[in-house]
Order: structure tokens, then C-alpha cells, then sequence
């Protein structure tokens, strides 16, 4: 089944232009939709209000390796001189490897050293890759109420997949489908740590009705996690590409300016699920369950110039089990301790 073409709610950017046009200010907001119906709860509004001021009170992404990134920010920088500093950072160093020797790339020798990483990856994804580890370690958590390392394997899997899919359709080396399919469901954690008691009953709600996180996001809580990851990646000024293809992953017929990533961010989630590695067990189109798109969706995706059909979608899920059967000593323990 397609994702739900309806949102009870959608989060939306509002830019408001002050007396200097180059002063812009972009402020987000959570606002009704006009289908959600007579019947939603009054306290409901309120509820959602409390959601979005707490995070709003979250506090900004700390680096992991702040000299890193700001060197990184230095358009005049060697990689003779990043690849030194890299690998002062043993773990830091380790993880860009893994990266760099992923099946998913296609590299046809083997990356020993970060020089050689750097320029297989790019300056753009070892700074994604940055971002990503900076992610993992703020919301960092030994909570065994949700399997937070079943949720970091679909999030790694998915960003490997990503990038798979954009050779498969010749988008060429854009590195911010790495980062959205690998935080893409940044959301859930967020709920997990901020809001522990509801997501609680929203794992329960899947568990019980086998759906989507979404639909049992809706029913408990009002707000989904893409509209919450969407939220906080602006608030931590994330690139707006990054922003869109997150908040758009579940519906990218939605998106107006960047539809064919995250396009390329909605099947890598699909296929990441298919291939095995769902955030939960039992959540819909898990491990195993037949690949149905409906004719517009695969309309829609021919529009945007990524002719897929069932055919092409089965042969990919084949290569794609089979690099990751290749990558459970490598990529897949990336976010191990």
C-alpha cells in the first residue's frame, strides 16, 4: 500500500520579509488541515502547542569534532591538511573508512587511508558524516524501551541505500541524500527521548495494529515524526534540501522543489524495510511483504525523469541484500560503540 496521500497535520515554513528584502525571517508552525474533521479532540491543539515549545527548547547540535567542522566550513582547505586532522580522531577516522569501503559505493579497491577516503566521499559527505555522528551521540540513550540500535541499522542501511539509488538514476555525487536518508526518521528518536511516555503508546499502537509509525503518530499524538524532524533540523539550521527531503520522505508528491530527492529518500526507506532492517519488527511493509506502488505514484516518479517499475524494484532489492550481506562487519556497525 501507498503511504497516506492525507496529513491531519502539516508543517509548513512561513517567511515573513521585513522593510530590507535581504533580511528574511523563516519561522515554523503547525497549523490544522482542513480535512482533519469535527471530531479531533479539543485538548488536542493544546497538546501539539506543548510538543512544539518543548522543542523548541532544544539545545543546539553539538559537534562531535568542532575543530573538524570548522575547517570544513574553510573553502581554502587541503585535504592533505583535513585527512591530518581526521586522523587525530581514531573513532572519527574508523567511521569515514567504513563509509568509504561501503559495497553501496561500488569503490573497486580498498580505501586504507583518509586521504583517499576524502577524495572517494568528498569534502560535502565527510561533513554529513559528521553531522550524523553528532546526531547519534545527542540522543545517545541505553533506554530499552524502543530498540534504538534496530532504528540506527534502518538509518544506515537507508542512507546506503540512498546513495545506490542516486547511481542507479545518475543523480551524480549529491551528498545531502546520504544525510536525509540517514536521519530521516530523526523524529522517532526525538519522540523517544523528549516525549518517552507517548511514543510508548505509539510503538504499542504499531505492535498491535501492524501499520505505519505514522498513522499510530496521528492517533496518540497529533504530530508526526517527520514533521518534528523537519521542525528541529531548521531549528539547527540544516541545509533546505536536507529539511524537505526529511519532512517529504513519506510523500514526495508533496514536494515542489527538490521532488526527485526525496523521492530517491522515500524508496530507500521502502527498500531499506523490504531488505529486512524496519525501525520495528512488525511495523508495515516490514522484511518480506510484496513491493505494490499504485500507477500514479509510479506515474509521479516517471514525471521527475526516475523510470522504476516492479521489475527494476525486485532486482534492486536483490543487489541491495546482497551488499548488505557484505556489510555486517563494516557499515552496519558504524554507529556501535
Amino acid at each position: 500500500m501507498p503511504p497516506p496521500l492525507h496529513w491531519t497535520w502539516r508543517l509548513f515554513s512561513e517567511v515573513e520579509t521585513g522593510r530590507n528584502s535581504e533580511i528574511r525571517k523563516r519561522r515554523v508552525r503547525v497549523v490544522r488541515d482542513e480535512e482533519a474533521g469535527e471530531d479531533m479532540a479539543q485538548s488536542r491543539p493544546k497538546r501539539i502547542e506543548s510538543y512544539i515549545h518543548k522543542i523548541e527548547q532544544i539545545p543546539t547540535l553539538p559537534m562531535v569534532s568542532k575543530q573538524i567542522m570548522d575547517l570544513m566550513n574553510d573553502e581554502d582547505v587541503s585535504v592533505k591538511k583535513m585527512a591530518g586532522l581526521i586522523e587525530k580522531d581514531q573513532a572519527m577516522a574508523v567511521k569515514i573508512l567504513k563509509i568509504a569501503n561501503s559495497s553501496f559505493y561500488g569503490t573497486l579497491t580498498k580505501v586504507s587511508t583518509i586521504d583517499h577516503a576524502l577524495v572517494v566521499l568528498g569534502l560535502a559527505e565527510v561533513k554529513a558524516i559528521l553531522l550524523a555522528f553528532s546526531i547519534h551521540s545527542f540522543f545517545y540513550s541505553n533506554n530499552n524501551g524502543y530498540e534504538r540500535s534496530r532504528f540506527w541499522k534502518h538509518a544506515i542501511v537507508c542512507s546506503q541505500v540512498a546513495r545506490y539509488l542516486a547511481r542507479h538514476f545518475g543523480l551524480g555525487m549529491d551528498e545531502t541524500l546520504f544525510l536525509s536518508g540517514l536521519i530521516h526518521d530523526m523524529g522517532k528518536v526525538v519522540f523517544d527521548h523528549y516525549f518517552h511516555e507517548e511514543f510508548v503508546r505509539v510503538v504499542e499502537h504499531v505492535n498491535q495494529h501492524n501499520g505505519t509509525f505514522s498513522a499510530a503518530e496521528k492517533e496518540v499524538m497529533g504530530i508526526t515524526h517527520y514533521q518534528v524532524a523537519a521542525k528541529l533540523l531548521q531549528q539547527w539550521r540544516f541545509p533546505e534540501k536536507v529539511v524537505t527531503q526529511v519532512f517529504y520522505h513519506h510523500a514526495p508528491w508533496y514536494d515542489k522543489n527538490h521532488a526527485a530527492g526525496s523521492i530517491i529518500v522515500y524508496l530507500a526507506n521502502l527498500l531499506t524495510k523490504l531488505a529486512g532492517y524496519p525501525c520495528l519488527l512488525t511495523e508495515e511493509a516490514a522484511g518480506g511483504k510484496d513491493f505494490h506502488l499504485s500507477p500514479k505514484i509510479y506515474d509521479f516518479i516517471a514525471k521527475q525523469g526516475l523510470e522504476i517499475d516492479e521489475r527494476t524494484i525486485e532486482h534492486m532489492l536483490v543487489q541491495i541484500r546482497e551488499f548488505i550481506a557484505l556489510e555486517r562487519e563494516n557499515v552496519l556497525s558504524f554507529f556501535d560503540s
